[in-house]
């Protein structure tokens, strides 16, 4: 699967292969590294047909250094979101830098509703269903805490 990743602000698009035992395949410029994904706190299996993933990174070790494991305690993929009756929490604290939608706007499952800055990292909340936006909590700028209202979905 292609998948578009952002490393210090630079956008890469990378080939991602899933592997048994929480392990990835990722492809980038002719060369392969193999990653296992670790404290995520996302299911993994939803992301599957997911054609956009933002993430902040290290940048690819120097050249003749290949890394076999990439551990990370902070979410790297899509974070999960907390979906009850429609409404889409803050999955945790953090900054919201850019709401990529408008009331009233149709979105499909997947799409990116906001961009929330946690440390130092871009995470873009996917919408967990389709419908249409019915109210945003939030604007850019501010600051949530896990579970905190951000978009509501009808």
């Amino acid at each position: 699967m292609k998948v578009r990743v952002i490393v210090d602000g630079v956008e890469y698009e990378v080939d991602v292969e899933e592997l048994p035992g929480g392990k990835f395949r990722v492809s980038f410029e002719g060369r392969e590294y193999e990653v296992k994904a670790e404290g995520l706190g996302v299911n993994l299996g939803a992301l599957a047909g997911t054609s956009e993933v933002v993430q902040s990174a290290p940048a690819p070790a120097p050249s003749g250094s290949v890394p076999s494991q990439v551990s990370s305690p902070a979410p790297v993929e899509r974070p999960s979101v907390s979906v009850g009756g429609g409404l889409v929490t803050a999955p945790m604290p953090g900054k919201v830098l850019r709401v990529l939608v408008r009331e009233g706007e149709s979105v499909k499952t997947g799409q990116g509703l906001l961009v929330l800055e946690a440390m130092k990292m871009e995470n873009e909340i996917p919408s967990p269903k389709d419908g249409v936006v019915k109210k945003i909590h939030v604007k850019e700028g501010a600051t949530v805490n896990t579970g905190d209202p951000l978009i509501e979905i009808g």
